[in-house]
């Protein structure tokens, strides 16, 4: 999948691809942790990687680019 901007996302796994829409869906950490059932450092984990694969320098981003391409 490639977003609107040209960036790819076939690096990302099935769970990161998930934690972005939760980001999208304006969740926060700790709601995002409580809904995997993870922990909130995991998820802060998750959201460095995915924003390092992505080239964004954040969750705002994150959350446009989901939401003009959703991965």
């Amino acid at each position: 999948m490639t977003y609107p901007s040209g960036l790819h996302v076939e690096s990302l796994t099935v769970r990161e691809h998930e934690m972005a829409r939760a980001v999208a869906r304006g969740l926060r950490n700790r709601q995002i942790a409580k809904e995997f059932g993870i922990s909130e450092e995991t998820v802060k984990k998750h959201l460095a990687t995915i924003y390092a694969k992505l080239a964004l320098p954040g969750r705002v981003a994150l959350a446009v680019h989901v939401v003009q391409g959703a991965p």
